[in-house]
């Protein structure tokens, strides 16, 4: 064994335990060992954004309908707040890409704002604060019946306000 690593999976049903499982599988195959730690969701959310008691996490972070929504959070340097789940848990700080996300935030140019967001994901697979493993497929299975059900880009997790059954 070359070394051992806690990891924390997110208690949101067992698929996360199982990727918990593939990982200490697959990082054992290279002399890490993985020891993997169980709790409930309270006590997951202190020791990782509280605390910062952890090795490695792996949790489902969604990306949202906008990368300044969703995907900021996760690695602007002014997002390290103790206490506040899913933020930088990684505490990651890069001058740079605080400066292209803020940005990216405010332009109003979309080719602007998708050059911006490039330059930001290069740096942030070059600095590793998060890896992504999985990259989940969302779609909306319905009834033929069923029209509008899923009219913009936040899907299911918008509002059915428009949907309607077609006649028969």
């Amino acid at each position: 064994m070359r070394f051992a690593l806690t990891n924390d999976f997110l208690p949101y049903g067992p698929n996360f335990r199982r990727g918990a499982e593939y990982l200490r599988q697959a990082l054992g195959r290279v002399g890490i060992q993985v020891n993997i730690r169980a709790q409930d969701f309270p006590t997951y959310i202190r020791r990782v954004y509280t605390e910062r008691d952890f090795d490695f996490a792996n949790a489902w972070l969604g990306n949202s309908f906008d990368p300044t929504v969703g995907v900021q959070r996760l690695f602007w340097s002014r997002n390290f707040r103790k206490g506040v789940p899913f933020s930088n848990g990684a505490h990651y700080a890069n001058a740079q890409v605080d400066q292209w996300l803020e940005q990216a935030a405010i332009a109003a140019d979309p080719d602007r704002r998708v050059e911006l967001f490039r330059r930001f994901q290069h740096q942030v697979v070059q600095d590793l604060p998060h890896l992504d493993l999985v990259a989940q497929r969302n779609v909306t299975v319905v009834h033929t019946r069923v029209q509008d059900a899923t009219t913009g880009v936040t899907g299911l997790r918008a509002s059915f306000g428009a949907a309607w059954l077609a006649t028969a």
